[in-house]
């Protein structure tokens, strides 16, 4: 039942975009009662009972539960990553962004490298251009675990790199950043409630290593509102075969992503193709 209330809200935002700024209605919210991988893995513990679901907006909790310090992934703590390829990535938002409905345009870049003699990796974010934080904000940063299709359509990247399957219900515990998702690096390190935003940080468990779970350079990075609308997004790229960042430089918007535009025939469902709707959720829900 979920599955086809995540795939219909695929499917509209695909057609008709969505946005907290009101350029688009958002998909209607989903209501979430059952466990389901990467969102929800097991259910909570309410008093009085039973539980009655979350409401989710294209499969992302849209307010999380209560602390809970002792909740521990499914799949257990993420792993410390080391002796990782001398490497350095990089996202590039776009020049228009997806939800144009604000009435500003998020610019700017994360770039993240590893060092063979350095455990886990360094990030360098540079954004500018928030819409107006009272209405919108704090803003919410995240690795998503697909990356952006052509058509620059934010609602195809799914759910949060999760590999630990912690799920988004209950907070990232910054006491133990080894329990929370490792794609939330706004649990992790802080939501953006200032613009611009630059920061420098390390992160012990995401992974330049193809092979690793962990890793993040085919996958995509998401910029929110604080209920979650998706407002932008970019892919990473590999710009360089070594260590070594620069955040210092606001960075020019990306053209690899054509803006999304809702109202195009090639941004229809069919564009992006129902194998990829389906392969979409059927992941979604491994």
């Amino acid at each position: 039942m979920y599955a086809n209330a995540l795939l219909a809200a695929l499917g509209a935002a695909v057609v008709r975009g969505q946005g907290a700024g009101e350029g688009f209605p958002p998909p209607a919210p989903q209501t979430l009662s059952t466990t389901l991988s990467g969102v929800l893995p097991v259910l909570p513990t309410v008093t009085p009972g039973p539980f009655a679901g979350v409401e989710t907006e294209e499969g992302a909790i849209i307010d999380q539960g209560p602390a809970n310090p002792s909740f521990e992934p499914v799949n257990g703590p993420a792993t410390t990553q080391s002796s990782l390829p001398a490497a350095t990535y990089q996202a590039v938002l776009p020049s228009t962004n997806f939800d144009d409905g604000t009435g500003s345009t998020i610019t700017g870049a994360i770039t993240i490298s590893s060092n063979p003699s350095t455990p886990g990796v360094s990030i360098v974010v540079n954004f500018a251009g928030f819409p107006n934080a009272a209405a919108y904000g704090p803003f919410l940063y995240h690795i998503h675990e697909f990356a952006v299709p052509a058509d620059g359509n934010c609602s195809a990247t799914v759910g949060h790199l999760d590999p630990t399957d912690r799920g988004e219900y209950y907070p990232c515990n910054t006491a133990d950043l080894a329990s929370c998702q490792v794609g939330d690096l706004a649990g992790k390190f802080g939501k953006i409630t200032q613009s611009p935003f630059i920061a420098r940080f390390t992160d012990s468990f995401l992974s330049t290593n193809p092979s690793s779970p962990a890793f993040f350079g085919d996958k995509s990075i998401v910029i929110h509102s604080s209920n979650t609308t998706r407002l932008t997004c970019a892919n990473f790229q590999k710009v360089s075969n070594s260590t070594g960042i620069n955040g210092t430089s606001p960075a020019q918007p990306s053209q690899t992503v054509v803006p999304y535009n809702p109202g195009s025939a090639a941004n229809s469902l069919a564009s992006f193709g129902a194998a990829g709707v389906f392969a979409a959720v059927a992941a979604f829900f491994l």
